[in-house]
């Protein structure tokens, strides 16, 4: 304590000296907490651009199978076609996403096809009203019988990504017997040949009734005296229609309607990664189908998707399954990914 004989002068002196104390305590709080702040936005940041770095990545695989997956209704004589048509879509595609990204924060997209790493199938179809003929063409010929999947020598086996049928109703019969049909021959879960037909009939009242039929066995069904294809089915559905009936083969519906069983449940046949299908009775129906394949195998037979080069089946290339190359470049990470999506969802 300071007396008030004292010089008064020691007072200012401590009074100074806790002053400074007290901001250079202060300074080292105020520069403390700076750096956590720092060190916690900086953080973040990084995070933050690796986590959108992750979503552009999906995003853009995602984005360029959707594109694959329209651009396959179209018409290719083959895959460099299609590859051009598809990097066409993916640029305007890029430049969307490219604006989108730039409202948020300085980033740059891109997504683009990789057309030679990417896989090819064919589309198999039928655009006008006609009976199921195949016409056209050896394989398959002029039958009511004919195989869709490529028969070779060694046969070629195919995955479905669409199959899709429009029947004109009353060209359909009224009995099972003779009737059109369709048969699929794949394998059982332990390996042995299963086989599965469904007809497709109309009754009196408009609506249109389906049968099916199937069975396995450890012998390939082909190859006996057996018409595997010929077993009369139970009705499993009877669905009101119009004058035409939509019918999704992978899902099994008709307008809509799930009511029968064609792929689900048959795995493909044993060793290979696909099926055999099979048109039958071809000339008792009318109408339009279109089913996507996994295999460019009818490139033997010349691609052809216009009425110039002969009757229907017709062929065009699509993409099975496009390798993407998806880039990203932000201020604080950047790179370069090859993603590769399939177009259709084929699990069964």
């Amino acid at each position: 304590m300071v007396g008030l004989d004292e010089d008064p002068s020691r007072a200012q002196i401590v009074l100074v000296g806790a002053l400074a104390i007290a901001f250079i305590v202060l300074g080292i709080v105020v520069v403390f907490n700076t750096s956590l702040y720092a060190e916690n936005v900086d953080s973040t940041g990084t995070v933050s651009s690796v986590n959108q770095a992750e979503q552009v990545r999906h995003a853009g695989g995602q984005s360029v199978a959707g594109l694959a997956y329209r651009v396959n209704e179209g018409n290719f004589t083959n895959e460099t076609d299609i590859a051009a048509t598809m990097n066409d879509n993916t640029s305007n595609l890029s430049a969307v996403w490219q604006s989108l990204y730039a409202r948020s924060q300085p980033s740059a997209v891109n997504a683009s096809l990789d057309g030679s790493n990417s896989e090819y199938g064919v589309r198999v179809f039928q655009s006008t009203d006609a009976d199921f003929r195949a016409r056209g063409g050896t394989p398959p010929g002029t039958s009511a019988n004919w195989t869709l999947t490529p028969t070779d020598t060694p046969a070629t086996y195919a995955d479905i990504g669409r199959f899709e049928l429009t029947l004109e109703r009353d060209s359909l019969d009224t009995d099972q017997t003779g009737a059109f049909h369709l048969s699929v021959l794949g394998s059982t879960e332990s390996g042995d040949w299963q086989w599965r037909n469904v007809w497709f009939t109309r009754d009196g009242s408009g609506n249109v009734t389906v049968y099916l039929a199937e069975n396995s066995s450890t012998t390939d069904p082909r190859t006996t005296s057996f018409e595997w294809y010929e077993e009369n089915g139970m009705e499993v559905c009877d669905v009101s229609v119009g004058t035409t009936a939509e019918v999704d083969l992978v899902t099994g519906s008709i307008e809509g309607t799930n009511c029968f069983e064609f792929l689900s449940g048959i795995h493909p046949v044993s060793g290979t990664d696909g099926y055999e299908v099979q048109f039958r009775n071809g000339g008792n129906v009318s109408g339009q189908y279109e089913a996507h394949l996994s295999t460019t195998a009818f490139e033997s037979v010349g691609t052809r998707f216009d009425n110039s080069a002969g009757d229907a089946p017709y062929y065009s290339y699509i993409l099975w399954e496009a390798t993407a190359i998806v880039e990203y470049g932000s201020p604080a990470a950047s790179y370069t990914r090859t993603v590769t999506v399939p177009v259709y969802n084929s699990t069964r």
